[in-house]
């Protein structure tokens, strides 16, 4: 199943028909033909109150790639990264705990971009890449167009103790959590972060 987030609310493609079983209190629908797909997105944009919506489809990856047809890609890489400790490294940014990552520049390796955001968000360096963890897509407008980030996200290693946030990115904070307090710094987190931290292995 992929999941498509707009801040707190997503779109979910499966084939799975027993969905209507498992999301008993959301919107599910059968997805008849992929024409319909432009119509079934501005319907949940404009319905704010319409928190899940799940789409039940023929061919899943058919129907996503179609899907993201409707916006404009932009490449992101991250990392959930750990120190020594265990520890998980959270950034504060605009009211919300969150995971270091940035924009792929030309010519880049992701995994190179999710390094180097990392480095540069957080003020740390000799960064050991660890397994792919999962992909998660963030979905907004800007300036009339509709956007769409594919995230790459990566389990990372470092020795750092001390963090420097980037100012600049308005980044006010940079911590290392430890793995039993995550659940109330979650709370404020956007939910397609816990995505990741699912990915981990590190909350249910």
């Amino acid at each position: 199943m992929k999941k498509i987030f707009f801040n707190d609310r997503f779109i979910a493609f499966s084939c799975d028909a027993r969905i209507s079983e498992i999301a008993a209190n959301a919107d599910v629908n059968t997805l008849s033909s992929l024409d319909r797909l432009p119509d079934l997105f501005r319907r949940f944009l404009y319905r704010s109150t319409e928190k899940e919506l799940y789409v039940i489809c023929n061919n899943e990856d058919e129907t996503f790639v179609t899907f993201c047809d409707l916006f404009d890609m932009i490449f992101t890489g991250g990392g959930l990264v750990r120190n020594l400790r265990g520890d998980v490294l959270l950034i504060y940014r605009y009211e919300h705990w969150d995971l270091p990552k940035g924009k792929q520049e030309s010519g880049e390796n992701i995994t190179d971009t999710a390094i180097r955001e990392v480095e540069e968000e957080c003020g740390i360096s000799n960064i050991k890449l660890g397994d792919f963890l999962t992909e998660t897509y963030h979905c907004y407008s800007f300036n009339g167009r509709l956007m769409m980030k594919r995230n790459f996200w990566y389990e990372m290693f470092c020795n750092a103790e001390t963090l420097t946030p980037q100012t600049v990115e308005d980044i006010e904070k940079a911590e290392f959590i430890p793995v039993d307090k995550l659940s109330e710094y979650l709370n404020s987190a956007y939910a397609s972060i816990r995505e990741v931290f699912i990915a981990a292995g590190l909350i249910e």
